[in-house]
């Protein structure tokens, strides 16, 4: 029995460090989980920093769109007035790289001859605005004509006679991301599948399992990432590192209690046996118990028998 102890013991000191390593690991991933969550509300930050830029320049074009010069140059159609308006909003309109104008007459053409100065997305963006305004978006090809393209509707007696449509330098997305370090962790600005800026080192080229973090007013998200931060893996680890020494520890003290239930089961029946031999007057036989502590029982009842019987035959 005192073997059994022992194997028990043994076990659950075992069980203890096992836990105990556990405990390490969980600490460590909640100081990995902190440092994503650091980088998470850095992201949400350079989210806003980001979408206050972009609304102040769709408040520039806002005002552009319901200037007189430009309301005159769009309803009567002069391509010299137009050229003049679109001088205007260069002059005043700040990082503006193009102004381009959609005429009621053309919005339902896709006919290049009829809308020159507009790439494909640009005039899709202005078509679309003739029914909403659309959000801010990057357009056109990297270290060509690429630029951030706004649309805005050009109103008369609010019905709408006409789209401007800017295309405006994005550096603001590189310096506002640049200005952002990180000591651990990385961020990417995308725009679907396109990759606008990033800022920090990223760990592994898999996708990370963090919610983006949108951008309003843009159809951009930000993409984050740590690099210490703990994935499914580690969790299921710690999991299993809680869970299965909990459960070996059950298993062993309910295999040691039936085990002692069944030698104890097994040793009573001999002691009570022995007991009732004594009583019965009957010659001591063998009892096999397997206690150690269940042969000092029959040693003492085998003694006891022995001088019971000696006083008997002295009287």
């Amino acid at each position: 029995m005192g073997r059994l102890f022992y194997i028990m013991a043994a076990i659950s000191v075992f069980m203890v460090l096992i836990a105990g390593s556990g405990a390490i690991l969980i600490s460590k991933t909640i100081v990995a989980q902190s440092k994503v969550d650091a980088v998470s509300t850095t992201a949400k930050s350079i989210s806003l920093a980001l979408s206050e830029q972009v609304n102040l320049l769709n408040s520039f074009l806002d005002k552009m769109a319901q200037d007189s010069d430009v309301k005159a140059a769009v309803a009567q159609k002069k391509p010299e007035l137009l050229t003049n308006a679109a001088k205007k909003l260069e002059n005043h309109f700040p990082g503006i790289l193009s102004v381009k104008f959609l005429l009621l007459d053309n919005k339902d053409s896709n006919n290049k001859a009829e809308n020159p100065a507009m790439s494909f997305a640009d005039l899709q963006m202005a078509q679309k605005t003739f029914e909403s305004d659309q959000q801010a978006a990057i357009q056109g090809d990297i270290n060509v004509d690429r630029h951030l393209a706004i649309a805005r509707k050009i109103t008369e007696n609010n019905v709408t006679i006409g789209v401007v449509l800017a295309g405006v330098n994005y550096d603001f997305i590189e310096r506002i991301l640049s200005a952002t370090p990180l000591e651990k962790g990385y961020i990417e600005l995308r725009q679907g599948k396109l990759s606008l800026a990033t800022t920090g080192k990223k760990n592994t080229g898999d996708e990370t399992g963090n919610p983006p973090v949108h951008v309003p007013g843009t159809e951009w998200e930000l993409v984050y990432d740590n690099e210490n931060g703990g994935g499914f893996i580690e969790l299921s680890l710690l999991s299993g590192i809680i869970l299965i020494p909990a459960l070996i520890v059950v298993l062993a003290f309910v295999t040691g209690y039936r085990k002692i239930s069944d030698l104890l089961k097994d040793d009573t029946t001999l002691v009570i046996k022995a007991f009732k031999d004594i009583v019965t007057e009957k010659p001591l036989g063998e009892y096999p118990v397997k206690l150690s502590e269940m042969n000092r029982v029959i040693s003492t009842l085998s003694q006891f028998k022995r001088i019971v019987g000696e006083k008997l035959f002295e009287n």
